[in-house]
């Protein structure tokens, strides 16, 4: 299965996401790849400096340009993950096109919300769900993004993840704290299945 992290806006924790998501993976048992196609690097960096402190990720991390990305084959005996910069057009449509299922990660604020229906636009015929990131619930910004999503009939994943450090201060390590990630790849999980 292909996952693809997919938002034309930068900073809302497709890096994070992706990441946490084949890290929780890992724990589970399943074989992932990460894929970045972010000229930027974030995933590629991250796992660098993780294997620089001697705590490597348990999966390896390739960096892949969008052309490569279309022509890779999809493997089913591993979880593929694709994280994408924001803003590019063509590593974006690659991702969305070799993807068998969508996550578009956003925040909550009307800023996030304002721009996921550009990205949600560009998703046609691909399972797609949005992920809202960086939350704190039990705030009218988060019910209202859930409502607004739901009300527009935008899939969006029942998990959302919480506003923590602990998750920023994750870059450049092995996860061993998942805040929610592990039940966002349950979800995953249960969409392949179908």
């Amino acid at each position: 299965m292909r996952v693809s992290f997919v938002h034309t806006k930068g900073g809302v924790g497709k890096t994070t996401s992706a990441i946490m998501v084949a890290a929780a993976a890992t724990r589970h048992g399943r074989a992932v790849e990460v894929f970045d196609t972010d000229p930027q690097g974030s995933a590629s960096r991250w796992a660098e400096i993780a294997e620089g402190r001697g705590d490597t990720l348990p999966f390896p991390v390739r960096y892949l340009t969008a052309n490569e990305l279309r022509q890779l084959p999809a493997d089913e005996s591993t979880l593929q993950i694709v994280d994408t910069p924001p803003g590019e057009a063509a590593s974006i449509q690659a991702a969305i096109d070799t993807a068998d299922l969508v996550v578009v990660p956003s925040g909550a604020s009307p800023m996030d919300i304002d721009r996921v229906w550009p990205t949600i636009e560009t998703i046609t015929g691909h399972p797609a769900g949005v992920l809202l990131t960086g939350v704190l619930m039990h705030t009218r910004f988060y019910t209202e993004a859930r409502h607004l999503l739901e009300d527009q009939g935008v899939a969006t994943f029942y998990n959302a993840i919480p506003q923590r450090e602990e998750i920023k201060a994750a870059f450049g390590t092995n996860p061993i704290r998942f805040h929610g990630y592990d039940d966002v790849y349950q979800e995953i999980s249960e969409v392949e299945e179908l």
